[in-house]
């Protein structure tokens, strides 16, 4: 796994055909609405459900956009030792992206996982843009399979 910067990944984004809005971070058009349920069993369940469909991909970019909108609800800790177990040491707003290989699936579920429990803005994007998942701090998500 590797960890990037925002404007990495607005690079990575832009290299593989995936537009980005006037704040710079991905324009997803034509997708499916979900809201994100209020359970955390139901949360976790989704996001293995969602991600499921993520593992043939070569490569999938996880960027966390948006934290701290719930302060109350987010475990920073639990967050950062993660990321140490891999060598990552800088705090999430100087690398906010994970880019995971296909055999990394796994770690990328646990990602997602934390982001959608702890109600922060996170994308799960493609190469081509053939396929993407958004989950958003204000409970609703955007899907396209």
């Amino acid at each position: 796994m590797d960890f990037l910067s925002k404007s990495d990944a607005q690079k990575w984004c832009i290299e593989n055909k995936i537009p980005l809005d006037e704040e710079l971070y991905p324009n997803l058009e034509q997708a499916e609405e979900f809201v994100i349920p209020s359970d955390a069993g139901k949360r976790v369940a989704l996001v293995r459900r969602h991600l499921a469909t993520f593992d043939s991909c070569d490569e999938v970019l996880i960027w966390i956009s948006q934290w701290g909108v719930w302060p109350s609800g987010e475990r920073m800790h639990i967050f950062y030792q993660f990321r140490k177990s891999y060598g990552e040491n800088r705090m999430l707003k100087e690398a906010p992206a994970h880019l995971v290989k296909s055999k990394e699936i796994e770690d990328g579920i646990s990602i997602v996982t934390l982001a959608v429990l702890f109600l922060w803005d996170c994308y799960i994007l493609t190469k081509d843009n053939q396929k993407f998942c958004f989950y958003s701090h204000d409970e609703y998500g955007l899907l396209k399979l």
